[in-house]
């Protein structure tokens, strides 16, 4: 017969897996899109069965019915970012690894130009500090990088 105490650790610690997994995903990714909830019907002979139902989905700018938001204020008046020029693709140098020597939240407003600029960079230089960013969806209090030097 199995211990029963062994047991129940055993449940425990599954149970607290499970709970750390889904919080992580949770966190990770918030949801965007319709919801889908499961509501109980009964069929003709009285039985339950469960029907997916879709709430109403949030209306997104690739929808027609959405008005696209106001442009956030820009950090300064003179702030204002340069139509990009087409640049030939120029050959890949190896990548060293990059080490950030100085991080700041995002603040209402702010552009990857804006914080470029007001550290005295480069926006190349800025997104080469920074490779995962879309500067089209910086967020307020995302972190991003203003220095860093190579690993070599």
């Amino acid at each position: 017969m199995a211990n029963p105490r062994a047991a129940a650790v055993i449940l425990l610690i599954m149970s607290l897996f499970m709970v750390v997994a889904i919080s992580r995903a949770a966190a990770a990714k918030p949801t965007e899109g319709p919801n889908k909830t499961t509501a109980l019907h009964h069929d003709a002979h009285g039985q339950d069965a469960a029907s997916p139902e879709m709430s109403e989905p949030k209306p997104t700018c690739d929808d027609d019915k959405c008005e696209p938001e106001p442009e956030p204020p820009t950090c300064d008046d003179h702030c204002e970012e340069p139509k990009p020029e087409p640049k030939p693709e120029p050959e890949p140098e190896p990548k060293s690894e990059l080490t950030c020597n100085k991080v700041h939240g995002v603040q209402e407003g702010e552009t990857c130009y804006c914080l470029a600029q007001g550290v005295g960079l480069t926006l190349d230089n800025f997104l080469s500090f920074n490779p995962n960013i879309c500067c089209d969806n910086l967020f307020i209090g995302q972190w991003v990088c203003l220095d860093a030097t190579s690993g070599c």
